[in-house]
């Protein structure tokens, strides 16, 4: 069986990312998490919001409700996650 990477065109295959790319990327990224968990990252970079995993969490929420049993909003590293990976199906 081939490769799913060997399969990939010259149009899919890994190109350098500009910043003004990279940048609008995740401005598009922060707009679509705001937009779907109704939260705001604030003063804070993308990076920064996600950091805890609590908005991270939120948003998988509200792509699937009952998937995060309990958000843990201590203010600690990785401090949003618990979650229940049993129930995660992953689509390639």
């Amino acid at each position: 069986m081939a490769s799913p990477v060997a399969d990939i065109g010259p149009s899919h295959q890994h190109h350098p990312v500009t910043d003004s790319a990279a940048d609008s990327a995740f401005q598009e990224a922060q707009t679509w998490i705001e937009a779907v968990t109704g939260r705001c990252f604030g003063d804070k970079d993308f990076r920064g919001g996600l950091e805890n995993g609590i908005l991270l969490c939120e948003l998988l929420s509200s792509i699937k409700p009952g998937l995060v049993k309990k958000i843990n909003r201590l203010p600690t590293p990785i401090a949003g996650l618990d979650l229940d990976l049993d129930e995660v199906t992953f689509h390639a």
